[in-house]
């Protein structure tokens, strides 16, 4: 009884300290740098991909949701753990892409 009272105490000691260890070391949380708000004011979530498009400057055309169009002038979009921006235009047709979630950001 008393070896596997031992062992058990050990065993709690070696997590103790390896939580602590890895609790206080520096890490890289894998987080993406989001472009300044005044650059990027909107968000577009494409439902059906999980695909994320910030932009400023855009237009919307229509209304009904499955069927409206966003026109975006310059967008941001995640390349590997960055956001890059393309200096381009693009369509976003909710007929092709599915629903589209547009947000304004806030702080």
């Amino acid at each position: 009884m008393g070896k596997v009272f031992f062992i058990i105490l050990i065993v709690i000691m070696v997590a103790g300290v390896a939580w602590v260890v890895l609790a206080f070391l520096p890490h890289d949380t894998g987080g993406t740098d989001l472009p300044d708000m005044k650059k990027a004011t909107h968000t577009f979530y494409i439902e059906n991909t999980g695909g994320l498009i910030l932009a400023s400057d855009f237009e919307q055309h229509g209304d009904t949701v499955g069927a409206r169009l966003f026109a975006l002038h310059g967008f941001w979009e995640l390349e590997g753990q960055k956001f890059v921006y393309r200096d381009t235009d693009i369509v976003l047709n909710e007929a092709i892409f599915g629903e589209i979630t547009v947000t304004r950001r806030s702080k």
